[in-house]
């Protein structure tokens, strides 16, 4: 293993244990968007399939399993397809009726969440397909995506420390600042990994 795949192994890591936790102190204390309790159903659809997608897509990506136990690799790849399409039109559908910035997390969260959705679509596709090396790059786009919002926090969460007593205003403003950037820096890193991994292959 590359010192590149040690590191990004370990931020991956750390990203998954981070997102666990906060969903699941989510679950417990609920969150700051009013609309979380006026609509629990959606809530809930995007809560519960994410915290299961959590737990179970880095084992998607460890070659070992994948060598040992290639049946659990598979059903669990199907049970993630279908964690991916609720939790991600869960999302599209909160950022459609409860934004908590308003217009601009409407288009960021529906950009992509559509990216999300599709990504683990085609990689379902092309896995049947047997196209396994186009599967793998869908995949992690899917997860990259996924892995976004706990970004978003950690970039989030600080601003408003520093800030010291934001006000609603300078709340909405900062996150979709963070959300902004913790996708696209995502969907920067997973494109370099994945042309890094064609050059190796």
């Amino acid at each position: 293993m590359s010192k590149q795949e040690r590191v990004l192994g370990f931020l991956v890591g750390f990203l998954v244990v981070v997102g666990i936790g906060a969903t699941i102190r989510f679950m417990i204390e609920g969150g700051a968007n009013e609309g979380f309790e006026e609509y629990p159903a959606i809530t809930q659809a995007h809560v519960v399939p994410g915290l299961l997608y959590l737990i179970l897509a880095p084992l998607q990506f460890l070659s070992s399993i994948r060598r040992k136990f290639p049946t659990f690799h598979r059903w669990s790849g199907r049970f993630l397809v279908v964690f991916s399409l609720t939790l991600g039109i869960a999302a599209m559908l909160i950022g459609l009726f409860f934004p908590y910035s308003g217009l601009p997390e409407q288009i960021v969260i529906a950009f992509f969440g559509i990216f999300f959705v599709m990504s683990a679509s085609i990689g379902f596709i092309r896995a049947r397909q047997k196209d396994f090396k186009a599967h793998r790059e869908w995949m992690l786009r899917s997860f990259s995506i996924g892995l976004a919002i706990v970004t978003m926090r950690l970039i989030f969460v600080p601003i408003l420390i520093v800030i010291g007593r934001p006000t609603t205003e300078d709340a909405q403003f900062w996150s979709i600042v963070s959300f902004t950037a913790a996708y696209f820096l995502h969907w920067f890193v997973v494109e370099w990994w994945i042309r890094q991994s064609r050059r190796t292959s």
